[in-house]
């Protein structure tokens, strides 16, 4: 028995694995960052009205942080904020990159982490390869617009609420943030995508893990 986090990485599975056995998936739940107690970004006021697209991840190339700099090199009058555990690549981009509207946050608290996607404008994550996606799971908690590439898992965590870049020139993906942003102004748009985000509950995710357990086990559902 094989379970997999995502129909995206269940298809891989059997694809380059050649799995042709038993296989679940059982999407991944997502820790709720909304109750925690929120502390501003250095530098920021806990009621900053500065807007801010923020990116959280280690930074690795794979992660493609390198097509949002290029756009925060075209978008100088947007505020663009990267956070993520200090890893090598995370602290080599921080020590490259020196755009006046560009501030790296490394190693932040989960008092920080809550504070930066509640605050922020929109969260950016236009990563090359995921096998699930869950910091914009964590930003659709806040009910903060996500802009996800359209490639491996990231459509089907996204669904309907996110918006997608297609390509990853700075006009094409200034223009998607800002059709997104414009879009997140509709009624109930919030409320939608705090819905599509309750869809990744760890509550659930467990409860399906141990149905799945007793089944293999022989033993009553529950």
């Amino acid at each position: 028995m094989v379970v997999a986090i995502s129909e995206f990485s269940a298809s891989d599975v059997r694809k380059h694995l050649k799995w042709a056995g038993p296989l679940e998936v059982i999407l991944r739940g997502a820790r709720d960052f909304t109750a925690t107690p929120q502390t501003p970004l250095p530098g920021w006021r806990a009621d900053d009205k500065r807007p801010f697209l923020f990116h959280l991840s280690r930074m690795s190339p794979s992660k493609n942080p390198q097509a949002i700099v290029g756009l925060a090199q075209a978008w100088p009058e947007m505020n663009f904020i990267f956070s993520g555990p200090p890893s090598e690549d995370a602290k080599h981009l921080r020590d490259t990159v020196k755009l006046p509207n560009v501030q790296f946050h490394l190693g932040i608290s989960d008092g920080q982490k809550a504070w930066a996607f509640a605050h922020c404008a929109g969260f950016l994550f236009p990563s090359f390869a995921e096998g699930f996606g869950l910091p914009p799971v964590e930003a659709m908690q806040f009910g903060r617009p996500v802009f996800l590439s359209r490639l491996t898992s990231l459509p089907e965590i996204g669904g309907d609420v996110a918006e997608y870049f297609d390509d990853f020139t700075p006009d094409a993906m200034r223009q998607v943030v800002e059709r997104g942003l414009a879009r997140q102004a509709k009624p109930g748009r919030e409320d939608a995508i705090r819905a599509h985000a309750a869809l990744f509950d760890s509550d659930a995710a467990a409860g399906e893990y141990m149905a799945l357990y007793r089944r293999l086990l022989g033993l009553a559902a529950r």
